[in-house]
C-alpha cells in the first residue's frame, strides 16, 4: 500500500512530518500551487508530475512516504524570507525538488523528468 498524501504550505509541512516514525522514510516533492483546474503556475513542475508520480506507483520502497507540498503561489516561493528557502533543513533554492527527508539525497527541476534518477533516489544506500 503506497503512502501518498498532499500538503500546502509551511505549517502543514511541519506537522505532517510529526505522524511518522523514524522507521518511514520520508520523500517530500516540493512544487508551486496549484489553481482550480489542478495546474501549477511553475512549468518545470507541471513536467515533472508524470515522471514522478510514475515512479512513486512503481517504485517508492515499502516503507515509504510521498508527500507532495505545495510552496504556494509564485510570489510566495520568489520571496527570499520564504521559510522553504530559510528552514535550515530544507534550504530549497530550486521547484521541483524532491528529496529523501533527513538525507542528502535530493533532486531538482530537470533531473526529475529522468525516471531513472528518481528510481536510484528511492533505493536503499
Amino acid at each position: 500500500m503506497t503512502s501518498s498524501l498532499s500538503v500546502t504550505g509551511y505549517e502543514e509541512f511541519k506537522n505532517i512530518l510529526n505522524n511518522y516514525g523514524k522507521d518511514k522514510r520520508i520523500f517530500l516533492l516540493f512544487s508551486g500551487s496549484k489553481d482550480d483546474q489542478g495546474n501549477s503556475w511553475c512549468p518545470d513542475c507541471v513536467a515533472a508530475e508524470n515522471p514522478v508520480y510514475e515512479t512513486v506507483k512503481s517504485s517508492l520502497p515499502s516503507n515509504g512516504v510521498f508527500i507532495e507540498c505545495s510552496v504556494g503561489d509564485r510570489a510566495s516561493w520568489k520571496s527570499p524570507k520564504s521559510p522553504f528557502r530559510t528552514d535550515s533543513q530544507l534550504r530549497l533554492t530550486n521547484i521541483p525538488t524532491l528529496l529523501e527527508w533527513r538525507t542528502a539525497k535530493r533532486l531538482t527541476e530537470s533531473q526529475l523528468l529522468d525516471i531513472e534518477m528518481i528510481k536510484i533516489l528511492f533505493e536503499e544506500d
